[in-house]
């Protein structure tokens, strides 16, 4: 027999000290600060494919149907029961969310946004519906839900190192692309949200195994996860894995049965999508645009297999497009390659040291489990730049952003290795979180610098 699951003696469970409460708060209210400054600061319309985002919730708020998809960003527009935008390949999960908003906001009046034509000098003025605005800070409060259960899945897999969960969740909210993303309008706030989730989830099940309202929420969640983006179905396979692999799984025929619920769950509430992919364009998974990196001739293919992977790796940190004029991005490779790397061997020194510190079980498999959602995210993005469209490059590292609610929380324990725990690991630590926050206002002045809001 399986003994019950009981969390009464579980260190997540105690109570924190007031300190360590107090600092979540602080990185919570400080991440809520600078989302809301980088609203501000990035020009209206202005964010990653944020007027196509926009015609999408239009459609759902003013017409209550699904936008058709465009093929080119020139067929990209709201018309009354009649829009059209290339983000209309995506689930629409996050813009029901948003068009509550917009409609809520309905009667907010427009907005005046001007804009100088850097080539000819000439002053452009367009005008934003009301609601763009408040819907913005739909993405900013959905930044704090992914940071309360980065907090969740930290004491989860480390109760014993609060300092590693505070600092794995500074290193998400100060990630100056973190906080950009979730300062606009875009379907990435939501899906970090559920990442965050679906990982907390995993924690939980491979520490404590799963009971059956485990095994319900977790099918929720994937099913939800599913009707916001198709990245989402990473989540399906490794949560196979994770029933799999639970200590309190029993026997494999029982292990299956669990694996069948869940799957049975995402199907039925995200397996809609596709049917209706499939019924309209005759293919599941259908993209707005096709231009494979495959089919460029040889000499631009090893061109943009050499520059790629340095954009991707920028993008998945800074929003380059948006600062690039005004900050050394230079530098700013210099940093997060720096503390990646540091990362990474400090995650080598721990594997290293695993006889020696004994790791728990649940805390080894966590670590797998976040790389391997990274790794099958990214897996995903190179796949389309080769099949599907190569200018996905140009700024698809913000696609892998939905992954670092997991890799926080291993780079926070790896630096944590790498500075020996105790009383060295915490200033290590908090001298990193730091620098990442002077980073993160670094891109803020450098958003703002940019568009010439905030009084710059």
């Amino acid at each position: 027999m399986t003994a019950p699951r009981s969390n009464s003696a579980d260190p997540s469970s105690a109570a924190l000290p007031r300190s360590t409460r107090a600092v979540f708060a602080a990185i919570l209210l400080l991440y809520l600060a600078l989302a809301s400054a980088q609203s501000f600061a990035t020009r209206l319309q202005w964010g990653p494919d944020e007027p196509a985002h926009i015609i999408y919730v239009q459609s759902l708020a003013l017409d209550g149907r699904l936008p058709a998809l465009a093929h080119s960003v020139d067929d990209n527009a709201y018309l009354p029961g009649a829009s059209s935008t290339h983000q209309a390949q995506h689930p629409p999960l996050y813009y029901a969310a948003a068009a509550l908003l917009w409609r809520a906001f309905g009667s907010r009046p427009d907005e005046t946004v001007r804009d100088t034509d850097r080539t000819t000098g000439e002053s452009l003025t367009f005008t934003v519906p009301g609601p763009v605005r408040p819907v913005r800070f739909l993405s900013v409060l959905l930044g704090a839900l992914t940071l309360a259960f980065v907090w969740a899945t930290g004491r989860t897999v480390f109760p014993q190192a609060p300092a590693v969960c505070l600092a794995g969740v500074a290193f998400a909210a100060f990630t100056p692309m973190f906080t950009y993303v979730n300062s606009v309008i875009n379907n990435d706030a939501l899906l970090g949200v559920l990442f965050a989730a679906t990982a907390w989830q995993w924690a939980r099940i491979v520490r404590f195994g799963a009971a059956p309202r485990d095994i319900v929420f977790l099918g929720l969640l994937l099913g939800l996860a599913i009707n916001v983006k198709e990245t989402a179905l990473s989540l399906v396979l490794l949560s196979a894995v994770v029933l799999a692999v639970e200590p309190a799984g029993g026997p494999w025929r029982r292990r299956l049965a669990r694996i069948g619920v869940v799957l049975a769950f995402a199907a039925v509430i995200g397996g809609w999508w596709f049917v209706r992919k499939s019924l309209l364009y005759g293919s599941p998974f259908v993209h707005p645009f096709h231009a494979p990196l495959l089919e460029l001739p040889h000499e631009q293919q090893v061109l943009l297999l050499k520059v790629l992977p340095a954009r991707i790796f920028l993008f998945a940190f800074i929003p380059i497009d948006a600062i690039a004029s005004h900050a050394r991005v230079d530098l700013l490779f210099c940093f997060f390659g720096a503390l990646s790397v540091l990362s990474l061997v400090g995650l080598v020194v721990l594997h290293l040291r695993r006889k020696q510190l004994q790791p728990p079980r649940h805390e080894v498999v966590s670590f797998l489990l976040w790389l391997a959602a990274a790794a099958l995210v990214l897996t995903g993005l190179w796949w389309n730049l080769l099949t599907v469209d190569w200018r996905m490059g140009t700024s698809g590292g913000r696609l892998l952003l939905c992954t670092l609610p997991l890799l926080s929380l291993a780079a926070a324990r790896g630096l944590s290795a790498l500075f020996g725990d105790g009383k060295a690991a915490k200033l290590g630590l908090a001298a990193a979180v730091l620098s990442l926050l002077a980073a993160n206002f670094y891109a803020l002045w450098a958003t703002a610098a940019e568009y010439g809001t905030l009084g710059l």
